[in-house]
């Protein structure tokens, strides 16, 4: 299973030397592709990592980035083409490798921001366009458009999914396999609650992404959600894994996620030993049908409070 290094944490925590050694942690590891955004932490993402690129190179390192409504409150051309070229200038880039929509904004037309973006690629500022957050209607209004057009069509699609965030796999992903896009999963831990450090939902949280973004509370901070996190850890003691490796093997091995369509885990972390036991986690196999038994169960507890996969622009 491919993964891909996002890097929402550089800026907020992970700075300087520890950016640096994440990054050839990563790349030792045989894998290339970077994930970042124009937004995350008013830039100093991408300003960082392109300090690091500076630094070791740039070569056989595919970055990605984002284009986000909130800049400017409209998806559309102008902010494609000034947050792309601010975002390579950052990154130290001629180009990117995949060029996402970040949301979707209802009160803007499509035509705008696709029009800019095939510009864009034409001049060779990006390889591959991607959708992220978008709900799958929205996809195939998209493809439709672009290839109607002879504009640059989407082949990437990054979008929430985890074990307790499961909604994807109602209609998106068919919708990805019939228009030929692959998938990347980002919080694949749940914001961190799949860590198990998190304990009593009457608890206010005092680190992590939980108290630096609310969003993540309303997303994952619920009773349903925390009373699942306890029936997977019982499993996990039972058979003496960690349930950040069972929620990385359950991801890799029994998820939607398709190896043969070029889907992908996007792994973020605060420490670089954390990065490395989540590199590791994928290369312990397939887990016991016992805890894939007890993963379902969880499944089914949170179901109705589970996030919707897709979010609109000035949405949670």
């Amino acid at each position: 299973m491919n993964m891909v290094l996002g890097t929402m944490t550089f800026g907020e925590s992970v700075f300087g030397a520890d950016a640096l050694a994440m990054i050839e942690t990563f790349i030792n590891a045989g894998y290339s592709e970077l994930d970042t955004a124009y937004v995350y932490n008013e830039g100093q993402s991408e300003i960082i990592i392109g300090e690091v690129l500076k630094e070791i190179g740039s070569k056989g390192i595919q970055v990605s980035t984002k284009v986000n409504p909130r800049i400017s409150g409209k998806l559309d051309g102008d902010a494609a083409f000034k947050q792309l070229n601010v975002s390579l200038e950052r990154l130290g880039l001629d180009f990117v490798n995949i060029f996402y929509l970040h949301f979707p904004d209802q009160n803007t037309p499509l035509d705008s921001i696709l029009e800019a973006c095939a510009e864009l690629h034409s001049e060779g500022k990006f390889v591959e366009l991607g959708l992220s957050n978008f709900p799958a209607w929205l996809v195939a209004d998209v493809f439709h458009r672009c290839k109607a057009k002879n504009w640059v069509l989407p082949t990437v699609y990054e979008g929430v999914y985890n074990p307790l965030s499961r909604k994807a796999e109602i209609e998106l992903n068919h919708a990805l396999d019939y228009f030929g896009l692959r998938f990347y999963a980002y919080n694949p831990m749940a914001g961190g609650l799949l860590t198990g450090k998190y304990i009593h939902y009457e608890d206010n949280p005092t680190e992590g992404r939980f108290t630096n973004r609310p969003n993540y509370q309303k997303r994952y901070w619920k009773k349903s959600f925390f009373d699942a996190v306890e029936l997977l850890k019982e499993i996990c003691f039972k058979y003496k894994i960690s349930l950040v490796e069972a929620t990385y093997r359950w991801l890799a091995y029994h998820s939607m996620l398709n190896v043969s369509r070029g889907d992908a885990i996007l792994i973020g972390a605060s420490k670089i030993n954390h990065l490395q036991q989540n590199m590791a986690s994928v290369k312990s196999g397939p887990l016991p049908n016992k805890i894939l038994d007890v993963f379902n169960r969880a499944w089914e507890m949170c179901k109705a409070d589970s996030p919707h996969y897709f979010r609109f622009y000035g949405q949670n």
